[in-house]
């Protein structure tokens, strides 16, 4: 999964969000991880590229 703009990023986030409390082993849970990795990763990158455009 990745997140290429701004809207994708905050649908990701309220889907987390909804999801938070997944018990462990359910597909929530495996959807949970790969939100969070993919909002990490979307985070990383958009302070990446605000850094270098200082």
């Amino acid at each position: 999964m990745k997140i290429n703009n701004e809207s994708e990023y905050e649908k990701a986030s309220e889907r987390a969000d909804e999801i938070f409390g997944a018990k462990k082993g359910s597909p929530e849970e495996q959807e949970l991880k790969e939100l969070l990795k993919a909002i990490k990763d979307y985070e990383d990158d958009f302070i990446r590229m605000l850094k270098e455009n200082d």
